[in-house]
């Protein structure tokens, strides 16, 4: 299929009905589509494109293998209407509590994934500090490594810590997909919490797009994405590069931030500038191979370079102040990727394969540590005391190299066009060797040993029925972990220590399996749910910490277990007049086991080390409420609450159990809302030009910093907290320069997540995008 021109045409909707039959698709980038399983008979076929005319073709089908081929005319339409489900209705069809989140606009604003996730109803991004700080997500109560972050459908462990949601620019993504609790097949990872997925833009012509911006508190960030493919032989080209730098020299204030003026007096409280919380990143992923041709879909070979370096401000907290620790760390990762529609009849595969390798280096090795007025407060100069210390209390230069491989395969049989079988299968090793120069030389000759396997097989069955109405989906996975470590301890830090080596094998065999189902009354209406007896594994740095982090080891670790229910509807398209809204409502349950939690230690609470917290309980539920005016106002709200308790039992000194109390979980916010408001105007100041406006609202409800018991004077409860942003976004005619200007935390409000530890303040940015092809 072609335009009169005699270019493909690209994208067209296609529409096929006859015998009872209804069929849609789309036009790949060669202009080729196929429909397949049609019994013989008369059938119309639709073509739709904004770039032509509707054309409509009559086909007699009397042999197994018909071509038919047409060409589309090109002209100027006022307004072409084209009726088809959306990939957000396609998505949620699948009976998953799921949000899409679309970026097409959002990437010509100043703004981060993380924030477009923080959105989304039952999400929270929880941060620890500004650009490039450690962030982890909360989807409906679960939260860490519970929720695990894909790119492509692959782990984004792979890719690195310079590589993640904090330095993607949302230039370089298509859509993002959150699975909350129960996550599908085809992710075939150990996502007990759920599940976000990035999918990447695809290469459809040639293009090449750069975007700068700047703003408030050292913040430059630069990307480049482009691509190219030959549309005679289908060899593919792409590739995307992305500079981050930020001082983060914001102000921070509380009741961790005091200053003695002198031996022996109080602490003043004060308002102090973050002195030592410098980021870099850079990085780049280049793509070469063939797409579309008659043997793949896809054949890709990539390699992607990154590199960090970060200064650290606190420890786990905000009560120990560094000035001299820091972190480097650099990532390669190489991969190949082949996928294959109909690579035999009614058989799909798709196969990744990587190996990536990390290498990080820790620096501490003056004994200094710092106030909040960025002065020295003490030294460690006692003789006594192994290597003089650091600010960490033990000096190093420690270098580890990371070695992860990870393969990614899948198999998809249509039975016909109604039921599908699939077996999924995620094989991850990984590998890590320590050296310490700074240890004396017979500690650092003990070598440590580090070395872990994980192994996911998933058979599913999908089903649709009833006209597609009913649609049902059902799974089981099986999960192998073997993890061995050899590990050093010390008993003190002084010239007399001890040195002990702790040597651990632990493997272990789990079983879950789960279903989804929808049903669609209409096309607006739909209800959808789903359960899962899921299982998560310990993660490789969960359980061997990570000196750059702050992160002790935990080498006993059991996986988290989880039984997690989804109950919701969706109401979408309610039309009144020049009105349109749209609900969408989720009930859940998670009722969870050796939950893995971080906590800090120490009697500075200094470093993190995870736990098994043993029995967790939560309900909740979650809302989204969407209105557009004349497709130029648009507003939505979400709010999210759940009910996490701990329902452990203690034992009293007679070994007799004692009623839980029932806790709600520590360091977890349950109570969030958020508000968003846009108006767009097109055609402003100059024909073809947009300008869109928007504000956005989120409150954070107050909860335990550590639990309703624990935690000194002034520190149990993180209070509410709201944060206002807002900002514009210009795009010039023929949309090739796009310039925004945002402002964040307007209100300049005291912002936490992360056991106190302050984020932002006001900042201002802006942000220039242009396309040079």
């Amino acid at each position: 299929m072609k335009y009169d021109s005699n270019e493909p045409a690209v994208s067209t909707f296609i529409v096929l009905k006859g015998n009872a039959i209804t069929k849609e698709t789309n036009s790949n980038i060669n202009g080729a589509y196929n429909f397949k399983d049609l019994p013989y008979g008369t059938y119309t076929i639709a073509f739709y494109s904004l770039n032509d005319l509707p054309k409509t073709v009559t086909v007699q089908l009397e042999e197994k293998n018909k071509e038919v081929n047409v060409t589309l005319e090109v002209a100027a339409l006022d307004e072409v209407f084209v009726k088809s489900k959306t990939v957000q209705q396609k998505i949620e069809e699948k009976g998953f509590a799921v949000n899409v989140i679309e970026t097409k606009e959002a990437a010509i604003q100043s703004i981060q994934v993380n924030e477009l996730l923080d959105q989304s109803a039952g999400v929270r991004v929880r941060q620890s500090g500004g650009l490039g700080s450690h962030a982890h997500y909360n989807l409906n109560g679960m939260t860490g490594n519970s929720v695990k972050i894909f790119i492509d459908g692959v782990p984004i462990r792979n890719f690195g810590p310079s590589f993640s949601l904090n330095s993607i620019p949302p230039s370089l993504i298509k859509r993002i997909e959150v699975y909350k609790g129960v996550v599908p097949p085809h992710l075939s990872d150990d996502a007990m919490g759920g599940a976000i997925n990035i999918v990447l833009n695809d290469i459809t012509k040639n293009e090449l797009k750069v975007s700068v911006s700047a703003g408030s508190f050292g913040t430059y960030r630069t990307d480049v994405n482009g691509g190219y493919r030959n549309n005679k032989n289908g060899f593919t080209a792409r590739g995307s590069a992305f500079v981050n730098y930020a001082d983060n020299d914001y102000e921070v204030w509380g009741d961790q931030v005091a200053v003695a003026l002198s031996a022996g007096t109080p602490d003043v409280y004060i308002k102090a500038k973050r002195f030592h919380d410098r980021y870099r990143s850079q990085g780049g992923k280049a793509e070469f191979g063939y797409t579309h041709v008659s043997w793949a879909d896809k054949l890709l070979a990539g390699v992607l370079l990154s590199n960090m370096d970060q200064q650290i401000q606190t420890g786990a907290t905000m009560e120990i102040v560094y000035g001299n620790r820091f972190t480097e760390q650099s990532t390669n990762m190489y991969s190949l990727e082949y996928a294959k529609k109909g690579i035999a009849k009614n058989l799909d595969v798709s196969a990744f394969a990587s190996y990536s390798r990390l290498n990080r280096k820790t620096i501490d090795t003056i004994a200094t540590q710092y106030s909040w007025l960025g002065h020295p407060t003490s030294y460690y100069n006692d003789p006594d005391v192994w290597a003089t210390g650091a600010e960490a209390s033990v000096p190093t230069l420690q270098k580890d190299i990371d070695q992860t491989i990870n393969m990614r395969s899948n198999v998809a049989y249509h039975i016909n066009d109604n039921n599908t079988i699939q077996l999924n299968h995620l094989l991850n090793t990984f590998t890590r060797d320590s050296d310490d120069p700074m240890l004396p030389a017979a500690e650092n000759a003990l070598r440590e040993e580090r070395g872990y396997l994980k192994s996911i097989l998933t058979l599913s069955y999908e089903n649709s029925a009833f006209d597609e109405k009913l649609r049902t989906s059902i799974f089981g996975k099986s999960y192998y972990m073997d993890r061995t470590s050899k590990l050093r301890t010390r008993s003190s830090n002084t010239s007399e220590s001890t040195i002990f080596i702790e040597e651990n094998n632990i493997n272990s065999n789990d079983f879950g399996f789960g279903g989804s189902i929808s049903y669609s009354f209409s096309p607006k209406f739909s209800v959808f749910g789903s359960a899962e007896k899921a299982i998560r594994l310990p993660e490789a740095n969960e359980v061997f910490g990570n000196v750059a982090a702050n992160l002790n080891a935990s080498v006993n670790l059991k996986p988290e277990h989880s039984n997690n229910y989804n109950l919701g509807f969706t109401y979408d398209n309610l039309q009144f007049k020049e009105h349109t809204f749209g609900v969408t409502t989720n009930v859940f349950i998670r009722d969870t086991e050796d939950l893995i939690m971080p906590f800090p230690t120490g009697s500075n609470e200094e470093f993190f080390e995870n736990s098994n917290v043993g029995k967790i309980y939560t309900e909740g539920i979650d809302f989204t409420l969407n209105y557009n005016y004349k497709e130029r106002l648009f507003f939505s709200a979400n709010t999210s609450f759940f009910n996490a308790r701990d329902h452990n039992v203690t034992y009293d000194v007679n070994g007799n159990p004692i009623t839980p109390t029932y806790e709600r979980l520590a360091n977890t916010p349950y109570f969030t809302m958020n508000y968003n408001l846009k108006y767009k105007v097109q055609d402003f100041i100059q024909k073809g030009a947009r300008l869109s406006t928007y504000t956005n609202l989120l409150y954070v409800h107050e909860f335990f910093r550590h639990s309703s018991v624990l935690g000194g004077s002034g520190k149990t409860v993180i209070p509410a907290q709201v944060s206002l942003d807002a900002g514009f976004a210009f795009t010039f005619p023929k949309n090739k320069v796009s310039l925004s200007f945002d402002v964040k935390n307007i209100l300049n409000n005291q912002l936490f997540d992360n056991y106190a530890l302050q984020k932002p303040g006001r900042g201002f940015y802006g942000k220039l995008t242009f396309s040079i092809l």
